[in-house]
């Protein structure tokens, strides 16, 4: 399926790793020239190396993008190498675990910052283009908590602050769904990359089983009872980002086997 966005320039925050990862190679195979921004040197090296190798036009740049320097740095590559992005994607760490009382006022503070503040950041940085081409394509990756915060886990933080990030979203697709710009963000649930192994590492020693058997028991409230592939994730963002979904805006679209209880 031609998702008919071959030459455009995507910008993917994250990019270096699981999910982000996924999504700039699924981009880069629709033809799709990819900057990928991210914090490890080395990461991003390898990831454009695997990018191009199987033919991609792909580049890389060490920035942090909870910050507006960082953010700058990146859309100033994606300029100098391809031009200005069609296509961003927002995708930044979690913040730490905890309960309420195990967090404080920074960390909340850290926490908008990373998940809410970012994606202006960003929005800031490469909507006016789009607005003038009449043509663009923002995705936030985020998670099902700003929906559905899971009892299960720690996430506090998280929680409260991916929702005000597709709020913002939600706001963002009212005042450029005029000019041709999609903003849509992705919740999304259990997926096997390097974040959620390391969790199911933990877990397993917390528990004192083997480690596929905590997967396996965690899962038992995923309908799909397993965890996503990233590439599962990857597709539904590109189809976000295509000819095709164009009008498609303002949506969280939740990813996650059915983990989510709510129908709406």
């Amino acid at each position: 399926m031609d998702l008919g966005i071959s030459g455009r320039v995507a910008l993917v925050s994250g990019g270096s790793r699981g999910l982000g990862r996924a999504t700039a190679e699924r981009l880069a195979e629709e033809g799709v020239r990819v900057v990928i921004a991210a914090r490890s040197r080395d990461a991003i090296d390898e990831t454009v190396a695997a990018i191009r190798d199987r033919g991609g036009e792909v580049a890389g740049v060490s920035a942090d993008m909870t910050t507006s320097t960082g953010v700058e740095s990146a859309v100033r590559t994606a300029r100098e190498c391809f031009g200005a992005p069609d296509i961003a994607i927002a995708n930044v760490h979690s913040p730490r675990d905890g309960n309420f009382f195990e967090v404080d006022e920074d960390d909340f503070h850290a926490a908008f910052q990373g998940l809410t503040i970012s994606i202006a950041l960003l929005a800031r940085a490469v909507l006016p283009a789009m607005k003038e081409r009449r043509w663009g394509r923002f995705v936030n990756l985020g998670s099902g908590s700003a929906k559905e915060p899971p009892r299960e886990l720690r996430h506090i933080l998280g929680n409260t602050a991916r929702a005000s990030g597709v709020t913002l979203c939600k706001s963002l697709s009212n005042e450029f769904g005029p000019y041709g710009v999609t903003v849509n963000s992705i919740g999304t649930g259990l997926f096997r990359t390097g974040f959620m192994e390391d969790f199911f590492d933990r877990l397993a020693v917390e528990e004192g089983v083997e480690r596929e058997t905590a997967i396996d028991a965690w899962c038992e409230g995923v309908p799909m009872r397993r965890p996503g592939r990233p590439e599962e994730m990857a597709a539904v963002c590109a189809f976000l980002c295509s000819e095709g979904a164009g009008y498609l805006t303002g949506q969280m679209i939740t990813v996650d086997g059915g983990f989510g209880r709510s129908a709406w």
